[in-house]
């Protein structure tokens, strides 16, 4: 009985660690994705990352950078310096995304911070406009990633499958509940076999 409950409680932590997958198809095209989408809050130096589909612009970076679905981001106005950030307290770890340019070959790299403090650098990773390209930093314990491209003339990019772990945030009242009476279960176990 002791081991079932040990299986329970570990397959309960593996499907809690599971990854998620932003695929941004519930979103309307060209429109701004909104603070405390799927937990973040989604600016592009000031301007916002919006959504867009994939044929806007037939053959662009925007149609051959959509992984999944037919929904993409870019940064609005082709802004350096995007910010994308938990909406919440906690911290969660960046995994990638795929990223693709709209229009012309270009270079993106990222930071990640937490608490203000710069925890991760990136090398520079060159964009085309034909070939999605998965870039996994899987960065942990971070809340806020920083994207810049292009060191001149500013450019759009595309972003699919923005793929994220939430790590850290305060226990929830069902989740604590949850706890108790993992607790509670294991004193009565305990309790019958000494009986």
């Amino acid at each position: 009985m002791k081991i079932k409950l040990i299986v329970s409680l570990l397959a309960a932590v593996a499907l809690n660690a599971q990854a998620t997958v932003v695929d941004f198809e519930d979103l309307s095209s060209l429109a701004p994705v909104g603070n405390g989408y799927a937990g973040f809050n989604w600016t592009s130096g000031g301007q916002g990352i919006y959504a867009i589909h994939k044929n806007y612009h037939p053959g662009s970076g925007y149609d051959l950078g959509t992984v999944s679905g037919s929904m993409t981001v870019l940064n609005w106005y082709a802004k350096s310096g995007n910010v994308i950030s938990l909406a919440g307290p906690g911290t969660f770890k960046f995994n990638g995304a795929y990223w693709t340019s709209a229009w012309e070959n270009q270079s993106i790299w990222f930071s990640g911070y937490k608490n203000g403090n710069l925890l991760y650098s990136s090398q520079k990773f060159a964009l085309d406009t034909k070939n999605p390209l998965w870039i996994g930093l899987n960065w942990n314990d971070i809340d806020q990633l920083h994207i810049f491209n292009k060191e001149t003339n500013q450019s759009h990019w595309a972003m699919d499958d923005f793929t994220f772990n939430e790590e850290t945030k305060a226990v929830s009242a069902p989740g604590a509940l949850a706890l108790m009476g993992l607790g509670f279960a294991g004193l009565m176990l305990r309790r019958s076999r000494q009986n």
